[in-house]
């Protein structure tokens, strides 16, 4: 009886411990460890393309390509929005008109746009700078001297992107001078209308040509007008 009691426990206890082996997982250095994938191999960088333009006031859009962001990418080589520049240049009138009996005051109304002139240029956006010119200009017409200071307000619309060096442009003016002619002082107002190009060697420094037309009016004892073929050539600087 003792042998049969010794028995049963001997198997009730086999076959406890097996039930108890099922359901303990057994413990390894690495149990209880997520395993995690292997981390792709480095991405080797990508070569820049320089400076990355974006303009002056924009907020930046974290790459979501949203209406805040940069306008483009990519390497800025003439100047842009916000961008303020001083210019010098010098301008050539040449009379157009071909009667005898105005020649003389037409001769004086070209002398208007003769000279060095000074100014300044700001970019309101990337494709649109204001201009604020002062001119001085003196030329010898008939046996009298001509002398005349003057402001040329207007702007020029650029095409073309800041990534570009050389910009063509649209150009449109309204002019006031200032004219001493022998004893008399006259006041002459006019219009410009032409187109150019300036070429940026970097965004702080351009050079630039243009070709006007201007129409001069002349308030005296008369009323005189005139059309005055303009070339002009100067630099800027943009601070």
């Amino acid at each position: 009886m003792k042998s049969l009691a010794v028995a049963v426990l001997v198997v009730a206890g086999s076959a406890f411990a097996q039930e108890i082996g099922t359901e303990i997982t057994p413990t390894t250095p690495t149990s209880g460890v997520q395993q995690q994938n292997n981390p792709p191999p480095p991405q080797q960088d990508q070569p820049k393309s320089g400076y990355v333009y974006k303009p002056k006031g924009a907020k930046d859009d974290g790459g979501s390509g949203s209406a805040a962001g940069p306008a483009f990418t990519g390497n800025k080589v003439s100047a842009s929005s916000g961008d303020f520049g001083i210019r010098a240049g010098f301008s050539s009138g040449l009379n157009l008109n071909t009667g005898s009996s105005s020649s003389t005051s037409t001769s004086a109304l070209a002398g208007l746009f003769s000279g060095p002139g000074v100014g300044i240029a700001y970019f309101a956006s990337d494709a649109f700078k204001l201009l604020v010119d002062l001119g001085f200009g003196m030329v010898i017409v008939g046996s009298g001297l001509l002398v005349s200071v003057g402001t040329v307000v207007g702007f020029d619309y650029l095409f073309r992107t800041p990534g570009d060096a050389l910009r063509p442009f649209f150009h449109f003016a309204g002019s006031f001078n200032l004219v001493s002619f022998g004893s008399a002082l006259l006041v002459n107002f006019g219009a410009q209308l032409g187109f150019g190009a300036e070429y940026f060697f970097n965004p702080a420094f351009s050079v630039n040509g243009r070709m006007m037309l201007s129409v001069p009016m002349a308030v005296s004892n008369s009323f005189v007008i005139g059309f005055v073929a303009v070339p002009a050539i100067g630099a800027t600087w943009y601070l």
